[in-house]
């Protein structure tokens, strides 16, 4: 293949069409010296500065779960205040706005519940969910853990126009076939609790054999509302069967204009998959991970285990990947395991994904300058054992920024100072390997092996309470607002009060 320059392939593989029945991508492919300049400042969603609002995953695009306003959490209730059974399991983390707290499900069922009692106020029934035997009977897709099939990403909402957008899996017309298997995007309104629209955001070119099987892919990150538009990512199902590959989709915010979408060079594979989905830079660029891709030559660079930056209309501005790519590929050593993150007040991006061969590690990178295959990175030890699965969290405020990372062996954390990171501190008791995030002036994660909620200390990891919860999805994050902390489960929702 063409060398790389700066980070960039020659040829550009961002695919522009109209939605529905599109079978051909449209769209010129841009050279790498006529690849687009970094963007200028655009409008996102903000990191939520009301007290008791968590709008999108993370609190912000920026993906930092870093609660910007809720006060300090002495402590929790003994046991959950409230339990709510729900029609699905819930992977998504749920949001929090005006007092409500809005949670999807596998069911693709949307919940609106009042936060601090847990009372119902509305559900909306946005589809029938993919069943497992549908799912398994799509040509070459016979894996995946989750059935049934629904909302898996966390949706987002816009408090300027007082919306929700969420992402289901359904079968169109109750179609118990592959053939009718979608993706949609639901624009609800918060007001009247009704659909305002929808649009399926499937790229252009699904159901061919020589290029993808809409089945084989799965939509597990969140949302992102930013510059305007919605982005989508996909990826593929647990165990990588199919032909499938990465992709980011983006439409207008309004639901009409072009489908834009970003296909990772793959052959197949180099899913897109982490539960924090794209984060989004001030100028707002977007950074998204990738899981392992086909090729096993060193010589073929396909995008696979790396990070992809990409301009808000999804032309590539640059990549990164680590010299040892090609094994990660071989051995399913996804990268694109935990998304990438953001430290605040410097232009470097922290990323970690499963061990591999030389332990696990995390790499940070400088976001202006990705540099390519093996490009500079500063590379340090990080979980004692298991890899990263879902989004760190960081702390803006503490000396030289901290970074949680959900590893498999218990919370832990690294001291970012300039261009390199050291070991913090690991969790003191435990093993909460879920996505952490930062409230009340506590680290909270969820140890979704062992159904328990872990509490500790951001400066030494000690664990100040827990709790155990009802069983827990994979990679489930929990949420903090309204006085109230919320844990996904697999039965819907619990919460517990939180104490002053």
């Amino acid at each position: 293949m063409a060398a790389l320059r700066n980070g960039r392939l020659p040829l550009a593989t961002a695919l522009v069409g109209l939605l529905g029945g599109l079978t051909a991508a449209g769209g010129a492919a841009a050279t790498a010296s006529s690849a687009p300049q970094r963007s200028t400042p655009r409008a996102g969603v903000p990191a939520s500065p009301r007290l008791g609002d968590l709008l999108t995953y993370d609190y912000d695009i920026a993906r930092s779960g870093d609660d910007p306003a809720d006060p300090a959490i002495a402590g929790l209730s003994a046991a959950a205040r409230w339990d709510r059974h729900l029609d699905g399991g819930v992977y998504a983390e749920p949001l929090l706005d005006a007092g409500s707290a809005y949670v999807a499900t596998e069911n693709d069922t949307l919940y609106a519940l009042n936060a601090r009692s847990g009372a119902l106020r509305w559900s909306l029934h946005l589809g029938t969910a993919v069943s497992g035997s549908v799912l398994h009977s799509t040509p070459t897709a016979g894996c995946g853990d989750i059935a049934p099939l629904g909302i898996t990403g966390t949706p987002a909402i816009d408090p300027a126009n007082n919306e929700l957008f969420v992402v289901g899996e359904v079968e169109l017309g109750g179609h118990a076939n592959w053939r009718y298997i979608r993706h949609e995007l639901f624009a609800v309104s918060l007001t009247s609790h009704r659909v305002l629209w929808k649009r399926r955001v499937d790229p252009p070119g699904g159901n061919n054999p020589n290029r993808y099987y809409i089945g084989a892919e799965q939509q597990r990150s969140a949302l992102t509302v930013a510059n305007g538009h919605l982005y989508v990512e996909l990826g593929g199902l647990y165990g990588d069967c199919g032909q499938y590959h990465g992709f980011v989709v983006a439409l207008p915010e309004s639901g009409s204009g072009a489908l834009q979408s970003y296909q990772v060079a793959s052959a197949r594979e180099g899913a897109i998959w982490a539960t924090s989905g794209a984060t989004v830079a001030p100028g707002g660029d977007l950074y998204v991970a990738t899981g392992n891709g086909a090729s096993s030559s060193a010589t073929d660079f396909d995008e696979g285990n790396s990070v992809i930056a990409l301009s808000p209309s999804l032309s590539r501005l640059g990549v990164w990947a680590p010299a040892n790519w090609v094994q990660l590929n071989d051995d399913d050593w996804d990268l694109g395991s935990g998304g990438p993150v953001q430290i605040p007040g410097t232009s470097r991006l922290f990323v970690a994904g499963k061990p591999a061969s030389n332990g696990s590690v995390g790499y940070l990178l400088d976001e202006q300058h990705l540099g390519g295959v093996g490009g500079p990175a500063f590379t340090g030890a990080l979980c004692a054992s298991g890899g990263v699965y879902g989004a760190p969290a960081v702390d803006p405020t503490a000396a030289g920024v901290l970074v949680f990372a959900p590893c498999g062996s218990g919370t832990t954390a690294v001291r970012v100072a300039g261009a390199s990171f050291h070991l913090a501190w690991r969790q003191s008791s435990g093993a909460a390997n879920g996505p952490p995030i930062l409230a009340g002036g506590l680290v909270f994660a969820l140890d979704w092996n062992g159904g328990a909620l872990y509490a500790m200390s951001p400066t030494s990891g000690r664990v100040v309470l827990s709790r155990p919860t009802d069983a827990l999805e994979h990679f489930a994050t929990p949420a903090v607002g309204d006085s109230m902390l919320l844990v996904p489960t697999q039965s819907g929702v619990e919460g517990f009060r939180a104490l002053g």
